[in-house]
């Protein structure tokens, strides 16, 4: 009876053990992870379609058929490297997912560096080579994510701990996006001088060596605390049928696909609507098209680190899935006023990303939090960890968003009659308008609506981790 007692009196979160507990230095160095993740994923969200339509010389519809090949082979490549994950074996003092990311971390920085270098060459060769590199970078960018989203899972039993390390590596991921919106315009000038192929090759050759100097770190100065089960040979088709057919993780994926597609219609366009469809005479104020365009980001992803912070603390008192509906209702408001800015009005143009960027920013990390306390739902519901398939799909609906927001931003400029390097017609230039508005405002409020039907409540979520707990 003493036994039961003890047991009503654990906290909600179900730490009993204050090993479980993960130190403020090591999420700092956790988040480096994303830090280096993010330093290559935001230069393709920001520049990536704009780098391969006016940079490397790809047609516009092209560059949307190449995002949209590679996202489908990922649906295959994720799960598998999320079930490879999950069935290696744990080395002793190292653990289970901490080796990916010694062992992939150059490997993520050469290939990254080569997907934007612009070979000499002609068209059919340059295509040819725009769509290994970058479908071999989406299977590196896999094969170190997919480990390093499942160590959050092991990081500690504790949902709390889970979701500030969360919270923490949204951080990492924001500081990237902070980082790059700064430095590589500044590079790509500095080293190209006016040529941007050089400028670029030169400009993510040294955020290569950047990234494997983080990912290095983290992989140093992170511990995994649980050990997930162990896997039965043979047994990983009942695995993925464990993991496939759970509704929740479905759903979720579904709204991260809905969250991650607003972004990158809106990003994949900034430098367009820059350059052809903002008032010149106002942009050139402002530092001309490069700098106007990475002050954009710089300024967004400043609000999105404050957006990050602030909700820190609201999280805590707020279920997750509230707070994200409000976000993300909020939000569409936030791009459908984007219509409305004069193409003149620059500090209008900020002052409405600041805001939008605030309330998105945080949205990444509740996301994330929530593919933990899924695994975390199968493990009490089957009894065993599938953490690296869990976050497989959370991985995929990350690229899934990217490639459908990528993709769609060069497609509507292909049927709008979009040429690089020319004066725009009326078609390509409401395009952009649009894209910055309405089109992305759609995915906005589905995703607060699909969300609304996700049944995981912090106090279950709580629940079930307690019992986890008294399982052993």
């Amino acid at each position: 009876m003493a036994e039961q007692n003890d047991s009503k009196n654990k906290p909600a979160t179900g730490v009993t053990d204050p090993s479980q507990i993960v130190p403020v230095k090591e999420k700092i160095f956790f988040a480096l992870g994303d830090f280096a993740s993010n330093i290559f994923w935001m230069p393709f969200i920001f520049w990536g379609t704009y780098f391969y339509t006016d940079v490397f010389a790809i047609p516009a519809g092209l560059v949307g058929v190449m995002f949209l090949v590679s996202r489908i082979f990922d649906t295959a490549n994720d799960p598998i490297m999320g079930a490879i994950a999950d069935r290696l074996s744990p080395k002793e003092g190292i653990g289970q997912y901490r080796p990916f990311l010694l062992r992939l971390a150059v490997p993520f920085g050469l290939i990254g560096a080569a997907a934007f270098f612009t070979p000499n060459a002609g068209e059919g060769a340059r295509i040819a080579y725009a769509f290994i590199t970058y479908l071999l970078f989406g299977m590196i960018y896999t094969g170190i994510n997919i480990p390093y989203s499942a160590l959050m899972s092991v990081i500690s039993k504790d949902p709390g701990e889970r979701k500030t390390v969360s919270f923490f590596r949204m951080i990492g991921a924001q500081g990237g996006g902070l980082f790059v919106s700064l430095a590589i315009p500044a590079l790509v000038l500095s080293i190209g001088k006016g040529d941007e192929k050089i400028g670029y090759f030169g400009a993510m050759s040294l955020m290569a060596v950047l990234a494997v100097i983080c990912w290095f770190v983290t992989y140093k100065n992170t511990r995994e605390r649980t050990v997930p089960d162990k896997k039965v040979k043979g047994e990983g088709l009942k695995d993925f049928a464990s993991v496939f057919s759970n509704i929740h993780l479905w759903l979720l994926f579904i709204v991260a696909i809905f969250t991650n597609t607003a972004f990158t219609i809106r990003f994949s366009n900034v430098a367009y609507y820059f350059k052809y469809y903002a008032d010149t005479a106002a942009v050139d104020k402002w530092g001309g098209q490069g700098v106007a365009t990475g002050n954009f980001f710089f300024v967004g992803t400043i609000a999105s680190l404050a957006g990050v912070g602030v909700m820190t603390f609201f999280i805590k008192r707020i279920d997750k899935k509230k707070l994200y509906v409000i976000l993300m209702a909020l939000a569409a408001a936030v791009s459908a006023y984007f219509y409305f800015i004069p193409k003149n009005n620059i500090f209008a143009i900020y002052a409405a990303q600041i805001v939008f960027s605030f309330l998105t920013g945080p949205t990444a990390a509740i996301l994330f939090a929530m593919y933990t306390d899924i695994a975390a739902y199968i493990k009490h519901k089957n009894g065993k960890s599938s953490d690296g398939l869990v976050m497989s799909v959370g991985s995929l609906s990350q690229k899934s968003g990217w490639a459908i927001g990528g993709s769609v931003a060069p497609i509507l400029l292909a049927f709008a009659g979009y040429k690089a390097g020319i004066t725009q017609g009326e078609d390509a230039l409401k395009v952009m308008q649009y894209m910055m508005s309405w089109i992305p405002m759609a995915p906005c409020v589905l995703g607060a609506l699909a969300m609304l039907f996700y049944p995981l409540t912090d106090a279950k979520v709580a629940q079930i981790t307690a019992e986890l707990e008294q399982r052993g």
